[in-house]
């Protein structure tokens, strides 16, 4: 069973610097599923006490992705409530006007902190492609 964590929501963001026309979004979290919440150390530091812990990040549970283009008013392009982390791959329905996109995690998988390794936004600008990425 997997319990609620607070503090949710938490939420990225991404700036694409000018109005354009978004086609699908990359998420990429630290964790995904398979992964523990925590690893034992490998090994024991002095006196016997462990030397150190390996804790994952969380990834989110439940979340939404987002698009404006003003900042202000939103619009949901993608949802769900089934999230496993990983990688996870955006097709749109259809192209949107966009220039800031945001995920926004509602439950996430453990007490930790959110793990975004990458946060990458792809479609067109005119004659140039966009790819704008934070992690």
């Amino acid at each position: 069973m997997t319990e609620q964590h607070a503090p949710d929501p938490g939420s990225f963001a991404v700036d694409l610097r000018a109005v354009c026309e978004v086609d699908w979004i990359r998420l990429a979290f630290t964790a995904d599923a398979s992964d523990p919440v925590f690893t034992p150390p490998f090994r024991d530091g002095p006196h016997g006490r462990p030397a150190g812990r390996d804790v994952r990040p969380s990834y989110p549970l439940e979340f939404v992705v987002e698009t404006s283009t003003d900042n202000a008013e939103w619009t949901s392009v993608y949802r769900t409530a089934a999230g496993t982390g990983g990688v996870v791959n955006i097709q749109l329905t259809r192209p949107v006007t966009a220039r800031w996109v945001r995920m926004t995690s509602h439950r996430r998988s453990g007490p930790h902190p959110l793990g975004l390794d990458g946060f990458e936004v792809y479609g067109d600008r005119g004659r140039a492609g966009i790819r704008a990425v934070r992690p």
